[in-house]
């Protein structure tokens, strides 16, 4: 495959990028220009501050009214979430009182003001270390775009590809992507863009084909051509000849083929052919996804990440409203259990709401999680309040992150307790029957694992932070990517450990990192003893699928095999043989699905 331009616009042109959303899409391009404001740098009188602020307040109320109609056209779920952040930016005090003091101290028009604020809020956001954040700043760009058209009278029209099409761009507004709903586009291609933009996680939620990543691809597709978009493998090809068509649309075709298949046996429950069942929930960070996980065959949720309630907005979420959105999750999701985690703040998952600190030089092994839900002692009783109430509508668990000791343990289960007395002093209603449990993240935890299991209900493995305390790596800095091994032998030594020491006090042990979600790694977690797999909705049907067609005895076998290996390359190519050779199409099918399970907090655990 060639990464290089090619100078005839006729001539075929390819190349590799991130795959975000799974499938393959083959269609007529419609190509997104980029659209720029121009944006007058003139400087006023001081008589005219006043009147400049005016227009710029007024500017912000206008955009917000925008992006509320546009809201008010889409069904509920994730599209209406991220515009609603949207709407959240335009009241963040650092753009306001930035534009004004740029006003009133340096006497520039408003859209000089505003466009000079936009600018360095996303410079700032640009040197953030997680993609996630990173990832915020073409949102802020977005926004100011829009409020800069308000500003100079400039229409703010979206846009309207027809149906059928492939859509190319630099990049897509939220507001571009909600319209998408409407029209049955065939797939998405972006020049930036990563697994946690806007663009990437709309074409998931809408079940579209997409690439990002690809430089250059507007400057090359013109509107009409052909395009593939291949979200499996993460490429893309403009005006593919005829041997590349006939190729990709067969692959199109086995694709959704097996999509297909697999989907149709989505309600039945992985059991093995010799009667073994393995519990496959969804990971969730918004209960707009509850339907996506139904769809898929959950049997409940077994990670839902309350710490985005945190996320994008000016106040701290209330005890109501923990509760109603616990009870709303629980209801949707009868009779099947949801697990809610506490808030895993800090690190990578800062918040506004949270009190101004001094930087940590290591966030990943500072204040974060637990230790910080112990210091924020009242907004960790918020939470727990609301979840105990909720529990009286459904099989409601709560779950400690990152527990490294039995200290960390006790003090947890003691706020639960304080939260619990509160409600009984106020004569509020609160069920008594909530499961309490903890995610083993930490060396520490998974060599006390006899201990935890001895105090709480259940154990829930989060393998992402796992590999990265125990490999000593972090999972953000890409010059040590490749020591992160999820069969390292110390990694599948310790679940082993952590699955012995549940099964030894019948306590289930369960696992929410990226492993679960890999294929590849199907029958070595249940053959070290793993019996519930928590992982994103679109993964679920593959593994179910795998699970359904096996036995435990293979499955053990090649998890004794995998513990035998003296190191993960090794122990990579035992499973890679194994597993490929035995279901060929559910590891190509579930590459795909593996996209979904890297975005939105899916590397958390």
């Amino acid at each position: 495959m060639s990464d290089g331009r090619v100078d005839a616009a006729e001539e075929r042109w390819a190349r590799g990028g991130t795959a975000v959303s799974p499938g393959i899409g083959i269609g007529a391009a419609y190509v997104v220009g980029r659209r720029r404001v121009a944006v007058p740098h003139t400087h006023i009188e001081r008589e005219q501050v006043e009147e400049e602020q005016i227009r710029f307040h007024e500017a912000l109320v206008a955009t917000r009214k925008q992006i509320e109609a546009i809201k008010a056209k889409l069904p509920h779920g994730e599209h209406r979430q991220i515009l609603k952040a949207q709407q959240m930016m335009l009241r963040d005090p650092d753009l306001i009182q930035r534009t004004e003091t740029l006003v009133r101290d340096e006497l520039r028009c408003a859209e000089w003001a505003v466009a000079t604020a936009i600018d360095e809020l996303q410079a700032t956001l640009d040197q953030a270390e997680t993609e996630y954040f990173r990832e915020r700043s073409s949102d802020i760009g977005f926004l100011g775009r829009r409020l800069l058209q308000t500003l100079v009278g400039e229409k703010t029209g979206e846009i309207s590809p027809p149906e059928g099409s492939i859509v190319v761009a630099h990049d897509l507004s939220p507001a571009d992507t909600a319209q998408l709903h409407r029209v049955r586009v065939l797939g998405i291609v972006t020049e930036v863009g990563g697994r946690t933009s806007h663009s990437a996680i709309m074409a998931r939620s809408l079940q579209i084909p997409a690439v990002v990543g690809i430089d250059g691809v507007i400057d090359i597709a013109q509107t009409g051509d052909t395009v593939i978009v291949d979200g499996v493998h993460g490429r893309v090809i403009v005006r593919p000849d005829a041997e590349e068509l006939d190729d990709h649309e067969g692959e199109r075709r086995r694709y959704d083929a097996f999509e297909e298949k697999i989907q149709k046996d989505r309600a039945f429950k992985a059991v093995t052919q010799d009667g073994l069942h393995v519990v496959t929930r969804a990971n969730l960070a918004m209960s707009e996804d509850i339907e996506l996980a139904i769809q898929h065959g959950a049997e409940g949720i077994g990670l839902y990440r309350s710490e985005y309630m945190f996320m994008n907005r000016e106040t701290l979420p209330s005890e109501e409203e923990h509760y109603r959105t616990a009870k709303a999750v629980l209801r949707k999701m009868a009779p099947y259990p949801v697990v809610f985690r506490t808030f895993d703040l800090g690190s990578d998952k800062q918040s506004p709401l949270l009190k101004a600190r001094e930087a940590e030089n290591n966030p990943a092994m500072g204040l974060r999680s637990l230790r910080l839900a112990l210091q924020e002692r009242g907004m960790f009783l918020a939470q727990l309040r609301g979840l105990l109430r909720a529990g009286v509508h459904g099989p409601l668990r709560i779950m400690l992150p990152l527990v490294s000791s039995m200290r960390e343990l006790d003090d947890g289960l003691e706020a639960i307790e304080e939260a619990r007395e509160q409600l009984i002093r106020d004569e509020l209603p609160q069920s008594d029957d909530i499961r309490v449990g903890v995610m083993v993240e930490t060396p520490a935890a998974a060599l006390i694992a006899d201990l935890l299991a001895e105090r709480v209900d259940f154990l829930s493995i989060g393998t992402n932070d796992l590999i990265q305390y125990c490999l000593a790596i972090d999972r953000e800095n890409e010059d040590v990517g490749y020591l992160y091994q999820p069969l390292h032998p110390a990694i599948t030594r310790l679940i082993k450990m952590v699955a012995e020491a549940g099964a030894a006090r019948d306590v289930p042990v369960s696992l929410c990192g990226e492993m679960a979600a890999d294929p590849r790694y199907t029958w070595v977690l249940a053959g070290l003893g793993i019996r519930e797999l928590s992982m994103n909705p679109s993964a679920i049907s593959v593994i179910k699928a795998i699970i359904r067609t096996s036995t435990s005895a293979e499955m053990t076998k090649l998890a004794n095999r995998v513990l035998a290996a003296r190191s993960a390359a090794e122990a990579e190519a035992i499973v890679y043989e194994t597993m490929h050779a035995r279901f060929p199409e559910h590891l190509e099918h579930g590459a795909g699905a593996l996209v979904a399970s890297e975005t939105d907090g899916g590397d958390d655990e």
